[in-house]
């Protein structure tokens, strides 16, 4: 550099002109981003309510007290065997009423109501007929299905 020589910098109105516009670019970026990030987190959400709500399927049967030992083997035997071979089947479980001897109610979990629902119904046609022979007798059970709508996490 010469000794006199002036050194120029830019003017500061073009300086602050700069600064807005990429100020402007970085908060609409940053907007744009917020806007897609919420749009995924919602639309994952409702699609996991929709479809992956967990269900359970309620059977109550009738079981006189003296064959509930064998009813409760064949079951295990035969349709836990068949259900479990399912996609979505979770647990099962056989609960007797103390205030009805001859009661049995069957609650199996599933991960949600439509993967319980997709098991054929031939499938479920040949397992109860394949169940009621093991039995020597028919089983008719009340039936009905729940979807979550609450559960509390304290486990």
């Amino acid at each position: 550099m010469q000794p006199h020589q002036l050194v120029t910098y830019p003017q500061p109105r073009f300086v602050i002109q700069l600064l807005k516009k990429r100020f402007r670019f970085v908060i609409t970026c940053v907007v744009l981003l917020t806007t897609l990030i919420m749009f995924a987190i919602a639309t994952s959400a409702q699609t996991a309510n929709q479809t992956e709500s967990p269900a359970i399927e309620w059977l109550k049967f009738q079981v006189p007290a003296e064959q509930q030992t064998r009813f409760i083997e064949q079951d295990a035997a035969i349709w836990t065997a068949v259900l479990s071979s399912y996609p979505g089947f979770q647990s099962k479980e056989i609960w007797s009423n103390p205030d009805r001897p001859d009661e049995l109610v069957i609650i199996t979990h599933w991960a949600s109501f439509e993967q319980w629902q997709a098991i054929p119904q031939e499938v479920l046609n040949r397992t109860t007929q394949q169940f009621h022979e093991a039995m020597e007798a028919e089983y008719f059970p009340e039936v009905r299905g729940f979807r979550l709508a609450w559960r509390s996490d304290s486990e």
